[in-house]
Parts: C-alpha cells; sequence; structure tokens
C-alpha cells in the first residue's frame, strides 16, 4: 500500500527528535521563535496550574497535573508561547512538553484514512520506510474531548531521554478535510538519586493525561 503525505508525516516524527525539542530553554527559543521571540510567563502557583487553559487559535489545552513540590521545592513551571499557535511548557531540567498544530487545514487523504481506522498496514510501513528501530514503540491511541484518533511515537533518544508524541488528528464530516495537534513529552532523569524517584517518566505521562484528556481541536473547515 502506498501513502501520501510522506513529507509531513516526517514532520511529525522528528518534531520528537532531540533538535526539535531540548530542555534548555535557549534551544527552546530558536526553535519556535521564528522573526520575534516568543512570549514567556511561569505559573504562579498549583491553583493556576489546575484553572488556567491555553485557548490556541487551533486548539485548548489545559495544563498538566502539578504537585505543592513543584513550586515549594524547586522553580515551578515555566513556559513559552509563540502566535497563539505553539507552546512549551517544563518544569527544571527533567519535565518537557510541548504543544503543536498543522495550522492550516489539510486535505483528507489515505495517511488520515489509515490513522482513523487503526490501519495496522500503516505502522509497519512507517516503521520500515523510515527505518525505525525495534525499540521505538508505534503505535494507536484514542485521546481528547472528542476521542481523537492519534498515532503515537515512543523511543529513548541519542541522549538517553525518553520521548513520547502524540499526534491527535480530527476529520470534518464529509472527511475532506483534517487538523492535527501535536502533544510531546520529554523526560531527562535527574542525576539526582531522591529527584529520580521523584520525578519519573511514568509519572510525566500521567501528569500530561490531563492535558491529552482536555485536548480540544477547534473545526475552522
Amino acid at each position: 500500500m502506498k501513502y501520501i503525505y510522506l513529507i509531513f508525516m516526517t514532520v511529525i516524527f522528528s518534531a520528537c527528535s532531540g533538535e526539535q525539542v531540548a530542555h534548555d530553554i535557549t534551544k527552546v527559543q530558536i526553535t519556535m521563535s521564528g522573526n520575534r521571540p516568543p512570549t514567556s510567563f511561569k505559573v504562579a502557583n498549583l491553583q493556576t496550574m489546575k484553572d488556567y487553559v491555553f485557548n490556541m487559535n487551533d486548539y485548548t489545552i489545559a495544563m498538566p497535573t502539578a504537585r505543592e513540590i513543584d513550586f515549594k521545592k524547586h522553580t515551578g513551571w515555566k513556559g513559552l508561547t509563540h502566535y497563539n499557535k505553539d507552546m512549551t511548557l517544563y518544569l527544571e531540567g527533567f519535565y518537557h512538553i510541548s504543544v503543536s498544530t498543522s495550522g492550516n487545514t489539510l486535505k483528507y487523504g489515505e495517511r488520515d484514512r489509515a490513522i482513523e481506522t487503526r490501519d495496522k498496514t500503516y505502522i509497519r510501513y512507517v516503521r520500515k520506510h523510515y527505518k525505525y528501530p525495534q525499540s521505538t514503540k508505534l503505535y494507536y491511541g484514542v485521546y481528547g474531548k472528542e476521542n481523537y484518533a492519534c498515532i503515537v511515537k515512543e523511543r529513548v533518544d541519542e541522549f538517553n531521554r525518553y520521548k513520547i508524541a502524540y499526534s491527535c488528528y480530527k476529520f470534518n464530516p464529509k472527511r475532506t478535510k483534517s487538523k492535527h495537534v501535536t502533544v510531546i513529552l520529554t523526560y531527562n532523569k535527574p542525576k539526582d538519586p531522591k529527584l529520580a524517584k521523584e520525578y519519573t517518566y511514568a509519572d510525566l505521562k500521567r501528569r500530561a493525561g490531563r492535558m491529552l484528556d482536555s485536548l480540544y481541536i477547534k473545526e475552522g473547515w
């Protein structure tokens, strides 16, 4: 089976690379800034984390689950937004979450049909075409307020950081158009053994579950 939009899929999966997503703020700014710097912010407290919802041009999404210790023993959550389209959140140097969108509405094609129907042949095709090792997990999932069809990529990168990308798709009723939002989690294990026990990859995924559950992709067809 042949699939179109191979270049587009490359962009989605490469978004999980070390070049695209990094823990240090300089690289994040270079990635997201374009011709002007992104808007930076710091979350004041736990209640703000619970209440605030990002209302972007193409989607809305809540913040991840937080704990008091994030603010009392650490510097708290910080982030950047860019052109009311992309955003990133991070906690110290070990938790990093980025959200991006396709922006423009795309034509519904074979790739979209494969993802919507959870075609396992497509997963095998992507793995073979991009030569992903068997250690890279590729699978389908369902997330968001409207149960979006998502393709998930999970791996450990060359810097030994754990990464997982959720690319979730929304289609118009006639199945002629599609939009997607990608949520990427990056975990960098703390060197301090005590922190490493408290801040784990599994914990990051649990915290981000609140974001994935709240995701709403706006139509704008």
